[in-house]
C-alpha cells in the first residue's frame, strides 16, 4: 500500500471519528440537560402541591391542576400515602390532539415534604418520543456533515496531488529494483522531492556510463588476452584452448591446418617495413576472407608467420580440397617482387579425435607443415597418423539432416538442473540426431545445419514439439536452445509470438530460452528488440535480462543426471 493511500485512510478515520464523538457528545449533552429541566420542573410542581394542601382541600387542588400539567405533558397526577390514594387525578385528552401509546408514558414519584408519608406519582410523556422531529429542525447538523465530508474530500484530493511526486519517485525506484533502469533513465519533471529526483537522475547516467565502460574494458582484455597485436587475428593462446576444448568433448572430431608464409621479419630486414607490412595485410585478408566461408571455423596466428585453422567436424576430403581452393587463390594477390609466389605458401593437415593432447595435435601439423616445406613448391601435406577418419561430407550432411527433419526432428532428452539445495531449477532439453549407427551431438550437426540455411525450420520444429511439453508437465520449468540466426528472421519472430501467445500464460513463464553468448554478442544490438518482445510475453525472462547484460549473472545450478541415464521421449512426441 502506498504512502499516500495510508495517510489517507488515517486522516479519514480521524474525522470520521471526530465527527462521530461530537455527534455523541451532543446528543448526550441535549438528552441530559432535557431531562434535568424536566426534574427542576417536577420539583417546583411538589412543592407547590405540598403547600397548597396545607391550606386547602385536596379537590380543590383539581382547579389549577391542568394549567400546569398540560405544559410540562403531565398526564395523571395520584397522591398516595400508608392509608390509601388521597388523590387522582387524570388529565382529560383534547380531542385534536392524536392518542398516545402508553409505551411512550414515563413514571415518576417524589416525596411530599410537609405531609410525611405521603408520595406524588407523576405520569408523564417522553418528551423525546412525543416530539416531533422535522428536516427543518435537522437541517443545521446535517448541513454541518455535509459541508464537513465535502471539505475532507477536497482535503484527501489536495493531499494526492501534493504526494503525486512521491508516487512518481516510489514508481520509479520500483522499477529500478527490478532491474528496468534503461526505461526509467530520466525521471519526471513532477517527481517530488526534485533533489532526489535529479540525484537518482544524475547517478543512474553515471551507472550507465561505467556499464559502458566497463564494457569496452571487458572488450579490451579480452582482445587482447584472445588477440594477436600484428595482425588482428585470434593468438596462439585462444587457439590453443579452442582445440582443448575439442579435443575434450566426447565424439568430436575434426581438421587442424598449418599455413606457413615467408619470414616477415627477414623480408623487412630486406625490403623494408612499409611493402612487407602491406604484403602481410593482404596475405592475412585473404585468410581470413577465405575462413569465414565455413561456419566454426577458426583462424589464428600460432608464430611469426605460421597461422594455423581449426576446422571442427571437417574430413581430410574436404581439407584436402580447401587446400587446394588456398593455393590456387595465391594467382588473385597482386604481383609483388618481394617473394616467390611458386613457392611461398605451405600447409600441413592433421585430423584430430577427441582423447588426443593439444601437444600430440600441434606437433603433427607442424610435422606436416615441414614435409609441404620441403616439397619446395606452394602445396600441401596430410600427416598420416593411422587414426581412422569420421565424418561425412555435405551431400551425406544435408541429407542427414533433410531426413531427420521430415521424420520429425530429433531425438529429444531432458537432464534436471539442481540448485545446491537439491531442487530442481529447471529441465534442460538436449537434442541427438541418429545416423544408423550413433547419436551425434548439437555441437557436431549444428554448424551444418546453419550453413545449409535449415536454422529456422529445424527450430519450428523444436518449439512445436516442446509446447506440449509445458502441458505435460506443469510444474516444471523447461530450458530449450535457439539459433540466434533463427531470431533475426522477421518471419521466425512472427510465427514465434503467434505460437507463444496460443499458450497460457503459466506455460510461457515456464520457459527457458538458451541463447549461445558468442552470436548475442555479436549481434546484441539487432537482438535487443527481440529479446524485449519475449520478455513481453512472459518467456523466458530471467534467462534472457542474463544474457541482455554486459556482466552474466551466476546461477547456483548443477546439472544433475547423466546423458546414460536421461530418460528419452522423443520416440513418443
Amino acid at each position: 500500500m502506498r504512502f499516500t493511500t495510508k495517510l489517507s485512510a488515517l486522516i479519514t478515520l480521524l474525522v470520521a471519528l471526530a465527527m462521530f464523538f461530537m455527534l455523541m457528545g451532543c446528543s448526550y449533552s441535549f438528552f441530559y440537560v432535557t431531562q434535568e429541566r424536566m426534574e427542576r420542573r417536577f420539583d417546583a410542581l411538589v412543592t407547590s402541591l405540598d403547600q397548597a394542601m396545607l391550606h386547602n382541600s385536596l379537590q380543590a387542588q383539581t382547579q389549577w391542576l391542568p394549567l400546569v400539567m398540560r405544559p410540562l405533558g403531565i398526564v395523571e397526577l395520584r397522591v398516595e400515602s400508608a392509608s390509601g390514594i388521597l388523590l387522582n387525578y387524570e388529565l382529560p385528552a383534547l380531542t385534536s390532539q392524536p392518542r398516545i401509546a402508553s409505551s411512550s408514558h414515563r413514571y415518576t414519584s417524589l416525596p411530599l415534604m410537609q405531609h410525611p408519608g405521603s408520595t406524588l406519582n407523576i405520569t408523564y410523556l417522553d418528551p423525546f418520543a412525543s416530539d416531533g422531529y422535522s428536516l427543518r429542525s435537522t437541517l443545521a447538523v446535517t448541513l454541518a456533515i455535509v459541508v464537513m465530508l465535502v471539505v475532507l474530500l477536497f482535503s484527501l484530493r489536495w493531499l494526492r496531488e501534493q504526494a503525486d511526486g512521491e508516487d512518481r519517485l516510489a514508481w520509479r525506484a520500483r522499477r529500478i529494483l527490478n532491474g528496468e533502469r534503461e526505461e526509467v533513465m530520466q525521471g519526471d519533471m513532477r517527481e517530488w522531492p526534485p533533489s532526489v529526483s535529479s540525484a537518482l537522475d544524475r547517478l543512474l547516467a553515471d551507472l550507465a556510463e561505467a556499464r559502458e565502460e566497463r564494457t569496452r574494458v571487458d572488450t579490451l582484455i579480452r582482445a587482447f588476452a584472445a588477440q594477436d597485436a600484428k595482425t588482428g587475428l585470434n593468438n596462439r593462446l585462444f587457439f590453443d584452448n579452442q582445440l582443448t576444448t575439442q579435443l575434450e568433448e566426447e565424439g568430436s572430431h575434426g581438421i587442424v591446418m598449418m599455413v606457413r608464409l615467408p619470414d616477415f621479419e627477414t623480408l623487412r630486414e630486406t625490403h623494408g617495413a612499409a611493402m612487407v607490412q602491406e604484403l602481410m595485410y593482404s596475405l592475412v585478408n585473404l585468410l581470413s576472407t577465405f575462413v569465414l566461408r565455413y561456419p566454426s571455423a577458426l583462424l589464428a596466428r600460432y608464430f611469426h608467420s605460421d597461422f594455423t585453422v581449426l576446422l571442427p567436424h571437417r574430413t581430410l576430403k574436404e581439407a584436402d580440397g580447401i587446400a587446394a581452393q588456398l593455393v590456387n587463390a595465391i594467382d588473385a594477390l597482386p604481383a609483388t617482387p618481394l617473394i616467390e609466389r611458386e613457392a611461398f605458401l605451405h600447409i600441413g593437415i592433421v585430423a584430430y579425435r577427441s582423447g588426443q593432447t593439444t601437444e600430440q595435435v600441434i606437433d603433427r601439423a607442424e610435422q606436416a607443415t615441414r614435409h609441404a616445406t620441403l616439397q619446395g613448391e606452394n602445396g600441401w601435406y596430410v600427416y598420416d597418423s593411422q587414426v581412422p577418419e569420421k565424418g561425412r561430407g555435405s551431400v551425406k550432411w544435408r541429407t542427414l539432416l533433410e531426413q531427420m527433419l521430415e521424420r520429425g526432428g530429433p531425438r529429444l532428452y531432458q537432464k534436471p538442473a539442481v540448485t545446491v539445495k537439491g531442487e530442481v531449477h529447471h529441465r534442460e532439453i538436449m537434442s541427438r540426431v541418429y545416423d544408423g549407427s550413433q547419436e551425434l551431438l548439437p555441437a557436431e550437426y549444428m554448424p551444418l545445419v546453419k550453413q545449409f540455411g535449415l536454422a529456422e525450420r529445424y527450430d519450428r520444429l523444436q518449439v512445436s514439439r516442446l509446447i506440449p511439453l509445458l502441458a505435460l508437465w506443469p510444474e516444471e520449468t523447461l530450458a530449450f536452445p535457439l539459433c540466434v540466426d533463427s531470431l533475426l528472421q522477421r518471419s521466425f519472430q512472427n510465427w514465434l509470438r503467434d505460437t507463444l501467445l496460443q499458450c497460457e500464460k503459466s506455460h510461457r513463464q515456464r520457459i527457458l530460452i538458451e541463447l549461445a553468448e558468442a552470436d548475442v554478442c555479436q549481434h546484441i544490438d539487432r537482438l535487443r528488440p527481440v529479446l524485449r518482445l519475449i520478455a513481453g510475453w512472459a518467456a523466458a525472462w530471467r534467462f534472457l535480462r542474463r544474457v541482455n547484460r554486459s556482466q552474466h549473472r551466476v546461477y547456483q545450478v548443477v546439472a544433475g543426471g547423466d546423458r546414460k541415464t536421461a530418460s528419452r521421449f522423443g520416440a513418443q512426441y
